[in-house]
């Protein structure tokens, strides 16, 4: 009983790997949100003094080059580097990135500073996760494990959020000089910090992470035989039936995640400018920043809600029917899109030519929350599911690829902000948004009928 019960727990490891991501998303999340500002901020205010229009497509690619690096470090530790050393020289290189931010007085010094921090994203991000993996026996303990991580990436979302916002503003500020880059400084040394304990800790990880993904061990680090895919299935075994369907399922609602993505990053940067310029953020004589209405109150959400969905989901699991399927999570996570644009289309239609109230921003982040709480975290596990084992990397790659494409394209929004204006935009979004849950509604059984024989 003592063995089982050891056997039970969550390692030390574990919770190392936890705290890491909880830094290194402080930083993320500290610095993200107030990209796309720094880049708009006039030079004698402290930022580089671009448009808003040229200043998009660049804080968009530091989300949308941290989501498709990782494809290749994933690639790196499958075969050649042990995901332990990785996710060290992960920190090392995003901490020296965000040094570069800090100096960063030129365009050319921004893309220096997403592109290292891509690199050190690369090395960091998905390793990490393939670390926790390995510290459990009991795969039934891993949603628990990823749900409990998932809360810790959104307490770094939500602290880097909200102080780093606070600091430029006020602590940092000298003058009229915001202070954008000493929250660089800032991220980067907490990155440090980090990597430091992590690196520390080796000794915690079972001897995960010493060897390349392609050596299969167990959770103490004993070498058990190289991962090898049998040779039938990676070369001349042509797919079933069954797994094509399982792949069109895939595929089709890749799709939709790109749209859902789109809407979801706007919060990035048109409603960052929007919510500067149009939204009254005093509240008791402290000035929000627009970060503390959007990334801030997100994280804060997403703490508590995954935690309630997760509840809601085992619930719903024990019912005749048992629960809901993706595709109606999928279906319901538009609805709640739709709502949430809806709400800021109405915000700006009455606020006239004042300034909207910020409530209506914290009521649009607890729509799109739910939305996201229906999507995000279900993604990985249904690719898990249903993907044939010869292309699981593949249609990983896919899934991810789909956030790659809808910030790529995000970057490009603020020109059509200035054509269609404010309003038209948020109205258009609502209308795609309802569109796609009704073209899902629609193809619930369709899909259901594609996967229905893998599942349980």
């Amino acid at each position: 009983m003592g063995a089982t019960a050891k056997k039970s727990k969550f390692p030390i490891g574990y919770w190392i790997c936890c705290i890491t991501y909880t830094f290194e998303r402080f930083a993320f999340y500290g610095t993200k949100p107030l990209l796309a500002l720094f880049l708009a901020t006039s030079i004698a205010e402290g930022g580089i003094g671009l448009s808003e229009v040229d200043a998009a497509p660049i804080a968009a690619a530091l989300t949308s080059f941290t989501y498709i690096t990782p494809i290749i470090g994933g690639w790196i530790c499958d075969r050649f580097l042990g995901a332990r050393y990785a996710v060290t020289l992960g920190c090392i290189l995003i901490g020296v990135g965000y040094l570069l931010g800090w100096q960063a007085h030129s365009v050319g010094m921004i893309w220096a500073m997403i592109i290292v921090v891509a690199i050190g994203t690369a090395f960091f991000k998905g390793n990490l996760a393939a670390i926790i993996g390995r510290l459990f026996d009991d795969e039934k303990l891993l949603d628990t494990a990823f749900s409990i991580q998932y809360s810790f990436v959104n307490i770094g979302a939500f602290f880097g959020s909200m102080v780093c916002a606070a600091l430029y503003m006020s602590t940092f500020k000298e003058g009229d000089v915001l202070g954008f880059r000493q929250v660089f400084l800032l991220c980067a040394i907490l990155i440090f910090i980090g990597g430091i304990i992590f690196t520390a800790c080796y000794g915690l990880l079972q001897g995960q992470g010493k060897l390349p993904f392609k050596y299969l061990t167990d959770t103490q680090g004993n070498v058990i035989g190289e991962e090898k895919q049998e040779k039938k299935e990676k070369s001349t075994a042509s797919l079933t039936s069954l797994q094509k369907k399982n792949v069109l399922a895939i595929l089709l609602v890749t799709l939709f995640s790109v749209v859902f993505w789109l809407a979801y990053y706007q919060q990035d940067i048109f409603l960052t400018f929007y919510i500067r310029d149009k939204v009254m953020r005093t509240v008791g004589g402290f000035e929000l920043s627009p970060a503390h209405l959007t990334t801030t109150w997100n994280g804060l959400l997403c703490i508590f809600m995954s935690l309630a969905a997760a509840k809601l989901w085992e619930k719903l699991s024990n019912r005749p029917q048992g629960d809901m399927s993706m595709f109606q999570k999928v279906t319901l996570s538009f609805v709640f899109l739709g709502l949430s644009y809806g709400a800021l289309a109405l915000m700006d239609m009455t606020r006239g030519a004042g300034k909207a109230n910020f409530t209506w921003i914290l009521l649009f982040g607890v729509l799109i929350t739910c939305g996201e709480i229906c999507f995000s975290p279900l993604g990985n596990s249904f690719v898990s599911k249903f993907a044939p084992k010869k292309y699981l990397s593949l249609l990983m790659g896919i899934w991810t690829m789909a956030s790659f494409i809808a910030s790529t394209i995000n970057g490009e929004i603020m020109k059509l902000v200035e054509k269609m204006g404010d309003f038209n935009i948020m109205l258009a979004f609502m209308i795609i948004s309802f569109v796609c849950a009704i073209i899902m509604f629609f193809l619930i059984k369709p899909l259901n009928s594609l996967t229905s024989e893998g599942e349980e």
